[in-house]
């Protein structure tokens, strides 16, 4: 995805919680799977300013991020699974993700308000759902501003290895 048709997607879906939590995980997957040098930027859409280099990129803070998502999942050949996981992606399916799918929110657990919301989000890697903050801007878009819980790992594929 190049970062025009991502902008676009954003401006739709980063009105939303969940459309801005599904954004960051576009963004990482271009980020880390598919290795694109404007994947840095889509990330750097969907959160804070405070978190962003000087080219409104996802700055150094996020390495910690960068370096977790890209952990390569058990029996799976690409880095990246852990996004994939919230984007259809599960053992079952060597996690086969789509675009196109929706994040699932767990609307028991999930806390909203007007400019402020705890998502959890569920995974088909993992038996947990994970919380996500996020909290809505001057523009109208909602921020991510803790994602932490996305990227803690999820099962691996089932298979002889």
């Amino acid at each position: 995805m190049d970062l025009k048709n991502f902008k676009a997607l954003w401006d739709k879906e980063g009105k939303t919680p969940e459309g801005a939590v599904k954004c960051l995980l576009i963004a990482v997957l271009e980020t880390i799977k598919e290795k694109n040098p404007e994947g840095k930027k889509m990330w750097g859409m969907v959160l804070p300013k405070d978190d962003l280099d000087a080219n409104g990129e996802v700055g150094t803070a996020q390495k910690s991020a960068m370096q977790n998502f890209g952990r390569i999942v058990k029996g799976t050949d690409f880095p990246g699974a852990i996004a994939a996981s919230y984007l259809g992606g599960s053992p079952d399916n060597n996690y086969k993700y789509s675009y196109d799918n929706k994040i699932v929110v767990d609307t028991k657990q999930t806390k909203r308000a007007e400019k402020e919301c705890k998502l959890f989000i569920k995974s088909g890697g993992k038996d947990m759902s994970s919380p996500v903050q996020v909290k809505k801007n001057a523009e109208g878009y909602w921020k991510i501003f803790e994602y932490s819980s996305l990227y803690t790992g999820v099962k691996p594929i089932k298979g002889d290895f």
